[in-house]
């Protein structure tokens, strides 16, 4: 297998897996919208419990797109896309990073009027990863 496959192979696996948290987060917003008592809170911990896969994939998708990037010797021959597409990967991360400041100050201080503003940039996130994905497969379609 060459670097180019395993930078590949993580970069696709993290997509996957950090797309899946963040549609998984959003559902559980709507969910948690229309529950109270227990359901609401079973629901709020399954949220909680799904930090640590964002914690350790949206390093390593970052560090494995840069490695490829890297591994083909730059962007510089990479169509109009690529660039639409690193666009969204920078509103994608920023507020995915922002998100995740306000998240901790929440688990401190359970404050429930941050929660409205997670809600925003968790649906900005996932618009962001979802263009930077559709971008990428045009990208490299042929």
């Amino acid at each position: 297998m060459s670097l180019h496959q395993a930078l590949l192979i993580l970069h696709l696996f993290s997509v996957a897996v950090v797309m899946g948290v963040g549609v998984a987060n959003i559902v559980s917003f709507r969910v948690s919208r229309n529950s109270s008592g227990d359901v609401a809170l079973g629901v709020a911990k399954a949220r909680e419990a799904t930090l640590i896969y964002s914690d350790i994939f949206v390093p390593l998708l970052v560090l494995a797109g840069l490695g490829l990037l890297w591994n083909r010797g730059g962007a510089s021959d990479l169509s109009f896309w690529f660039h639409i597409k690193m666009a969204a990967v920078a509103a994608w991360l920023i507020s995915f990073v922002v998100m995740r400041v306000i998240i901790r100050r929440y688990l401190k201080s359970r404050d429930g009027a941050l929660v409205p503003r997670i809600r925003l940039l968790a649906h900005v996130a996932i618009s962001g990863a979802m263009v930077a994905l559709i971008c990428a497969v045009m990208t490299f379609a042929g």
